[in-house]
């Protein structure tokens, strides 16, 4: 095989993705190689199930976080992946859709969505399902509902197009959803979660636009809103809250 072939598309990756999302895209790739690399070795994990392994390297465990207080696992489990499948999948996602988020807003307001929209779908997924979970997947679902919720709130500027593309967007989430239905082993408690909280986290974080008249024509302009971060400070709060106070699925 021409190592063109190999190195064109990883040249084009790191030249072309933004740092946030190449950053996170590298450390799931990490993360899910080094485990296997250090059990052909020999190291650890020899005759380790895959569940234990990722029940180890910080899987969703709702007796750890409920007994243990281990609230770390909400986080840990963006990054852990059950297959190499399901790690492709969710690159593709990740740079597909985060370079998407990341040009509508900024790298701070991607990394606030994607990680506290994640969180919002971790915790679903806590209340909701029993199962041990792991994926970004949650985290990918936060970034399509912060689209849909930018497309809306400035529908206005798209014009006749905000229609099209709002559709566009509710069919991808409703497709995956339904996916995730049709197969074992995905946890759509953390993918409707995931959504949610990006609809939440997007109206709280991502720009309106705005439009006026110059001299050398229409001008378009971002405007964050000021208290938005202060919103998504009392999220996370009362994310702490209920993970305190529920009681998890089991």
């Amino acid at each position: 095989m021409n190592t063109a072939t190999l190195t064109g598309p990883i040249k084009r990756f790191f030249s072309e993705t933004s740092p946030m999302v190449r950053l996170i895209v590298v450390v799931n790739i990490v993360i899910y190689v080094v485990p296997y690399l250090l059990d052909q070795l020999g190291v650890v994990y020899k005759a380790m199930s895959l569940t234990d392994l990722l029940l180890i390297h910080g899987a969703k465990d709702n007796i750890a976080i409920y007994q243990a207080n281990q609230y770390y696992r909400f986080m840990t489990m963006m990054f852990l992946h059950g297959n190499l499948v399901h790690l492709l999948f969710n690159t593709f996602a990740i740079v597909q859709i985060g370079e998407s988020v990341e040009r509508m807003s900024d790298r701070n307001r991607f990394l606030g969505i994607y990680f506290v929209g994640g969180l919002v779908g971790g915790v679903a997924s806590y209340l909701f399902s029993p199962n041990p979970s792991v994926g970004a997947s949650g985290a990918i679902f936060a970034l399509i509902g912060a689209m849909g919720t930018f497309v809306w709130t400035n529908r206005r500027a798209y014009g006749e197009n905000a229609k099209q593309i709002l559709g566009n967007i509710a069919f991808t989430a409703m497709i995956n959803i339904f996916f995730g239905y049709s197969m074992p082993n995905i946890d759509n408690m953390a993918h409707i979660g995931g959504l949610l909280g990006g609809l939440v986290t997007g109206f709280l974080l991502m720009p309106r636009l705005t439009e006026y008249q110059t001299e050398s024509g229409v001008v378009r302009q971002r405007t964050p809103l000021t208290w938005g971060w202060n919103g998504v400070i009392v999220l996370v709060a009362l994310l702490f809250v209920i993970v305190a106070l529920a009681v998890p699925a089991v």
